[in-house]
């Protein structure tokens, strides 16, 4: 009857030692945004959307990019091609609004919606809110190359995310993202991105070289570059539609 006390003793402790070496999911996605995101300065950078597309010329476009992550804003200023040239992307709260001035007028977008003719999304250039959209629905480990990962199932918390279905695979050493595969509410596989090349600045991370495949389109890949990465505070008329009017006088 002893042993049988000290077993159920032993057998206890071990299983809450596992219970308690269980990760804090929760955590480790929130710390995906809290690395990533700038609340402590606005952030700008150049960056560079190629697209690849079967029995066509590469589409490469330049553009100026902007954001203050503590109000969840971004511009895009589109610098090349020059047919392109002045057109730009504003996010102010949940709206984003595209300007074209040819026309001089601002258009409504969402956040889904395909950035020009490329996979990437008008999403995919705000600040992450992971932990905000989604819940987790499974977890598991995994690996990346030589990188020991962990595996989240996340599904959306309301119907305005990009995305209703989202695994991610994150850096067990790092607490990074490296990949994400999106998906229908019916599971079918939309894209997939890679993020790679973090930049490391005052303790925040950003990815330099992102690269998103069309699942539906396999052969289609758009890679998103960013460089000439500065920290310095931008004024507040940036983030204005008046702006985007303004550099195109």
């Amino acid at each position: 009857m002893k042993r049988f006390v000290l077993f159920c003793a032993a057998f206890a402790v071990l299983v809450s030692m596992t219970f308690a070496a269980e990760p804090d999911f929760k955590a480790i996605m929130a710390k995906i945004d809290e690395q990533t995101n700038f609340k402590a300065t606005d952030i700008s950078a150049q960056i560079t959307v190629t697209t690849r597309k079967p029995s066509v010329e590469d589409n490469v476009l330049q553009a100026q990019y902007f954001r203050r992550d503590t109000e969840s804003k971004f511009l895009l200023l589109i610098l090349k091609p020059e047919i392109n040239k002045g057109q730009g992307y504003l996010k102010l709260d949940s709206s984003i609004f595209f300007y074209d001035p040819s026309s001089g007028k601002f258009a409504k977008q969402t956040g889904s919606g395909n950035f020009q003719d490329s996979n990437a999304k008008n999403s995919d250039f705000q600040n992450s809110t992971l932990s905000e959209d989604y819940e987790i629905s499974s977890t598991g480990t995994g690996t990346l190359g030589k990188l020991e990962t962990w595996v989240l199932t996340l599904k959306g918390k309301n119907n305005e995310v990009t995305y209703p279905k989202q695994k991610i695979w994150i850096d067990k050493s790092t607490g990074l993202l490296l990949q994400s595969e999106a998906y229908s509410l019916s599971d079918r596989l939309l894209r997939t991105s890679l993020y790679g090349k973090y930049l490391s600045v005052e303790g925040k991370y950003i990815a330099q070289l992102t690269r998103i495949q069309d699942m539906l389109k396999k052969d289609e890949v758009t890679t998103i570059k960013i460089e000439n990465f500065s920290l310095q505070k931008l004024p507040d008329t940036v983030f204005t539609q008046a702006y985007l009017k303004k550099v195109n006088e």
